[in-house]
């Protein structure tokens, strides 16, 4: 599932020297590629098991995570969705849900964010906060669609049925 290829992402990761000054300590473009489907690429930026977070918390932040947020922590991902290839009437929604908090930016491409009530597009610049909310989301621009999002545990006060 994990690509070792390069990332064409580059993350510069800041922390303390030993006089407690900040200092960059990684610049690279190492973040692993995950491709859970022929048209999904997913690149994890940061992955934090706990929060608050720790100054000496030590994380390798390339080692392969779950695909689910952690538990208790958080997950900052860059995902790229491929366009639909088919025609628009062999799409099928495969709407879904998790006990977590989404929050996605567009930064390149269009998107539909498909909901239980209506789709909502977005654009470049654009964002949409999703609370343990059915979704599913849909390309049929033409290109790719790319976004970063970042994932939090959240408690479930209503249920779906």
């Amino acid at each position: 599932m994990a690509d070792r290829s390069s990332s064409p992402n580059r993350r510069v990761i800041v922390g303390l020297d030993a006089s407690g000054r900040s200092t960059v300590v990684a610049d690279a473009s190492d973040l692993p590629i995950v491709r859970p489907s022929s048209t999904v690429e997913l690149q994890e930026v940061w992955r934090q098991d706990s929060v608050p977070a720790r100054l000496d918390d030590g994380t390798d932040p390339r080692r392969e995570g779950a695909l689910p947020a952690p538990p208790h922590g958080a997950v900052v991902r860059i995902l790229t969705i491929e366009p639909f290839s088919g025609p628009s009437t062999e799409w099928v929604a495969d709407l879904h849900y998790d006990d977590s908090l989404h929050i996605i930016t567009m930064t390149s491409g269009l998107l539909d964010i498909v909901l239980e009530d209506g789709d909502v597009s977005l654009a470049p610049g654009d964002s949409i906060v999703l609370p343990a909310s059915m979704h599913d989301l849909r390309n049929t621009s033409g290109e790719a669609a790319t976004f970063v999002y970042t994932s939090f545990p959240l408690e479930r006060q209503l249920s779906h049925s």
